[in-house]
């Protein structure tokens, strides 16, 4: 009840304008809790082109990095950092009507044949699951928008 009569005091201070004006502001400042979700193609075309996606981790060699780009023209560069060693690879990608994100490497990643896969958006991480085609190492990858590792 204190809180009520508290707002009501204010209120009547600010009039209708100013709590109009407090109400536009508080609710400029939440921001709602977004789960996962699975982009669409035009979504996948957007988020993925001109961005760096990266993956990072360590294993029993030690710490690795891969930063992958899409380029417009459909075509792909990626650059794996494991230690002294460095891997470049390219390929072309594409994105089905059904919003699939397929990939085809050049270097004989995935044994050289297309892979494709659902992606999922959680903030600023994307979940590629796959869904036919050739996985690759994982059925799964987690990636980075960006350049950085966590």
């Amino acid at each position: 009840m204190r809180i009520l009569s508290h707002l009501k005091r204010i209120a009547e201070r600010l009039g209708i304008a100013g709590v109009a004006f407090l109400a536009l502001a508080v609710a400029s400042c939440a921001t709602p809790e977004t789960g996962p979700t699975v982009l669409n193609a035009p979504e996948i075309r957007q988020t993925v082109t001109g961005n760096a996606l990266t993956r990072c981790g360590s294993q029993l060699l030690g710490q690795w990095r891969y930063t992958g780009r899409h380029m417009r023209d459909g075509t792909m560069e990626a650059v794996v950092l494991a230690g002294a060693r460095r891997e470049d690879a390219a390929g072309i990608w594409r994105v089905t009507d059904e919003g699939l994100y397929c990939r085809t490497w050049n270097n004989g990643w995935a044994q050289g044949q297309e892979g494709c896969f659902r992606v999922i958006r959680s903030g600023q991480s994307l979940i590629f699951d796959h869904v036919s085609g050739a996985a690759g190492e994982a059925t799964r990858y987690t990636y980075r928008l960006g350049e950085a590792c966590p």
